[in-house]
């Protein structure tokens, strides 16, 4: 579920759900903003997959949380 495997699509992992994220993610933003922007891709769908998510951006350090904002952190 986190990485794709022979069973589980790119789209459907964690990891294909974090890049669509990320690509929405030019700017700092809340939380309500990025779920609006997102919602329709079927990569997040719904809202607990979209928290799952943001749970993994936030776990692998490719995203903070500054003053009520999510930030996309630099490479």
């Amino acid at each position: 579920m986190i990485l794709p495997t022979k069973h589980v699509d790119l789209r459907h992992s964690l990891l294909g759900a974090g890049a669509t994220l990320l690509r929405h993610m030019q700017s700092p933003q809340t939380v309500t903003a990025l779920w609006e922007r997102v919602r329709g891709n079927p990569e997040v769908s719904v809202y607990w997959r979209f928290i799952l998510v943001l749970d993994f951006l936030f776990a692998i350090q490719a995203i903070d949380w500054v003053d009520g904002l999510l930030v996309r952190r630099k490479p």
